[in-house]
């Protein structure tokens, strides 16, 4: 029997990026059938610092008050999926220690790109721990109206080509078009004759990309070889994307860093909803 689909994971918390990014979930719960988990979590300052002597400490009455948050987005969940598929958790402590906790059981995490709030740190320093560091897909959300192909930076490496997977997988369950492209700079990464290079580029991407359109028939894709920096190439072409997609650590990526920089600066600076993949080995 196949098993049930994970769950995605959705931190929420008082802002309205997280909202955005509620809604965002629901919507891609809905196309895969599966349910959605929210966590909240308050950042206690006074739980870190307990007087010399202090044997237990009690939460004061202010953190009761940021339950309903946690509440209202769970039942906002179950209004649309079913009381079923909605469950959450509020705890105490770092929002990305909370999300990381939950994240081996989930099959996606979503996060709102910036929320200041007293829930926590600022929901964008969240995305970026939460981001370096899960086991699954993280979609940074930042606008619910993004429209366009599905957009999908390839390198070869091992976590581009999780990438280009994820990125087959959501234009088939969205109808829409795939764009992947292959980034490089003619001048200062190849020796061969530029025309010939580019060439040769354009047909590993053609070969690399042909498995995934045998198995996904019907996603319309569009392989593309450009000049340019992958990060301000992607960062331009999201403002007409519905969504970009890249790995976690490209093949540039130095050893140990758990994050790369283009997806660093995806995060920052993308248009529309951001898709972090890694490798599962890597884990």
């Amino acid at each position: 029997m196949e098993s049930a689909p994970k769950f995605i994971l959705v931190g929420v918390d008082d802002g309205p990026e997280s909202q955005v990014a509620l809604r965002w979930a629901v919507e891609e719960a809905g196309a895969r059938g599966c349910a959605v988990r929210v966590v909240s979590a308050h950042l206690d300052q006074t739980a870190q610092w307990p007087g010399i002597g202090f044997e237990a400490y009690i939460p004061p009455p202010e953190v009761d008050q940021h339950q309903p948050v946690n509440d209202a987005a769970v039942r906002f969940v179950r209004d649309r999926l079913g009381y079923e598929n909605g469950s959450g958790w509020f705890t105490t402590g770092s929002a990305a220690a909370a999300i990381l906790t939950e994240a081996p059981e989930a099959g996606m995490i979503v996060l709102g790109s910036r929320a200041h709030s007293r829930l926590g740190a600022a929901l964008g320093s969240t995305a970026t721990a939460v981001t370096a560091k899960a086991p699954c897909p993280v979609v940074v959300v930042r606008d619910l109206d993004a429209a366009g192909p599905v957009l999908v930076g390839a390198d070869g490496s091992a976590d581009s080509e999780a990438a280009v997977l994820f990125g087959f997988e959501a234009a088939a369950r969205s109808g829409t078009p795939l764009e992947v492209v292959y980034c490089w700079q003619p001048q200062s990464r190849h020796d061969a004759p530029i025309d010939s290079a580019e060439e040769l580029l354009r047909n590993w991407l053609t070969e690399s990309v042909a498995p995934y359109r045998d198995k996904f028939p019907g996603v319309r894709v569009r392989a593309e070889v450009v000049a340019g920096r992958p990060a301000a190439v992607l960062a331009e072409r999201s403002s007409t994307s519905s969504m970009v997609v890249v790995g976690s650590r490209g093949r540039g990526g130095v050893t140990g860093l758990l994050l790369g920089s283009v997806s660093q600066r995806l995060l920052h600076h993308a248009s529309c909803p951001v898709a972090v993949v890694r490798t599962m080995q890597q884990h």
